[in-house]
């Protein structure tokens, strides 16, 4: 093999490599970051399944794996970074019932309970609750989502079924509530979470603890 292959052999892994660690550099900004790692990791595996040398096959699968883990790395620091925000569980979930009930409510909104067991709510921006991380103190994220899901929401019920028949999966969901354009009735459905799926693994209550 002449130098020159060899060279080529090298910078195949030290592209895809360095792509990767772009995305956590870049806090995953650029679309072209993850085409360039995932495409430089295939040629990598692509050559070391061909001719090529068994440790370029090893290389490829390795930037591959860390370009899957750069993304992951990116969405747990974006969800990490929003503000951490202490609030009284009763009063807030009143206060999402508020603002869910009052003339002019949002359409619809998006809530979950994070890795770490807190609140996060997005769609009620407009109303005054941003999209803080919303710790509880000692009550449990779960239960009161699930309070009120089924307090607003016509088939809160069934969707809270849904909910903790996936939680006991390890499967972490987000709640979406619409509101009807013709009824005005709340109804409720599940979203998977997008990044790191396990629930909370302390959860203060036995129900949520899986």
């Amino acid at each position: 093999m002449g130098v020159w292959q060899t060279v080529g052999l090298v910078v195949v892994p030290v592209l895809a490599g360095w792509s990767a660690l772009r995305i956590v550099a870049r806090q995953g900004a650029r679309a072209l970051d993850y085409l360039s790692a995932l495409f430089w990791s295939g040629v990598a595996v692509g050559l070391g399944l061909g001719d090529g040398p068994g440790w370029l096959l090893v290389a490829g699968c390795v930037t591959a794996v860390a370009t899957v883990l750069a993304h992951l790395v990116v969405v747990a620091a974006r969800r990490m970074n929003q503000p951490l925000v202490t609030v009284d569980p009763e009063a807030f979930r009143a206060r999402l019932l508020a603002a869910c009930t009052a003339d002019g409510s949002p359409e619809a909104l998006l809530a979950g309970v994070g890795p770490d067991g807190t609140v996060t709510v997005w769609g009620l921006e407009a109303v005054g609750i941003a999209r803080d991380r919303h710790h509880l103190g000692g009550a449990c994220g779960s239960c009161l989502l699930e309070e009120f899901v089924t307090g607003l929401a016509v088939d809160g019920e069934q969707a809270v079924e849904q909910y903790r028949a996936q939680l006991r999966r390890r499967a972490n969901q987000l709640f979406l509530l619409r509101r009807g354009v013709i009824s005005g009735d709340w109804t409720a459905e599940l979203r998977p979470v997008q990044g790191f799926k396990a629930p909370y693994a302390y959860a203060p209550c036995r129900v949520h603890r899986y």
